[in-house]
């Protein structure tokens, strides 16, 4: 009859649908509970399919980087400005590991946490080209 939802904050009321927040003073909440006190027992939460957490990873990631290219952006206009190609390259080399970085292999995770301590490392390897990338990527973070 009902289901718990993650969380906590409400219970799904599985024979209509309806989201039912836990105040007490909410009629649906209240019968809820008169419900658990005779003996009802709500199933666990639905648990995320493998699809949605690879999809949620992907927006997170995509959502994360953009700080981070629009700070290389402006550096790598600077360095441009002053003829060094040779960091200008470095930069560019970054920006377009970060755009493909929606691609890092998230196969052998199984957690939304597992999949951001891959992102994260990824992160470090492509900061860690040059001091100029670090800098960047600790702006960019703030």
């Amino acid at each position: 009859m009902y289901s718990l939802m993650p969380g906590g904050a409400a219970v799904l009321r599985t024979t209509d649908g309806a989201i039912v927040p836990m105040d007490p003073a909410n009629s649906d909440c209240a019968a809820y509970l008169e419900w658990v006190a005779a003996g009802g027992v709500p199933d666990l939460p639905p648990q995320p399919t493998r699809a949605s957490l690879l999809k949620q990873a992907v927006e997170q990631i995509r959502h994360e980087r953009q700080p981070i290219l629009g700070v290389l952006d402006g550096l790598q206009a600077s360095y441009i400005t002053k003829d060094d190609k040779p960091t200008a390259i470095v930069i560019e080399t970054a920006k377009q590991a970060l755009r493909d970085i929606t691609k890092v292999d998230l196969s052998a995770c199984e957690t939304l946490a597992e999949m951001k301590a891959v992102v994260l490392a990824r992160y470090a390897l492509i900061a860690s080209a040059s001091p100029a990338l670090k800098s960047a990527f600790a702006q960019a973070v703030q």
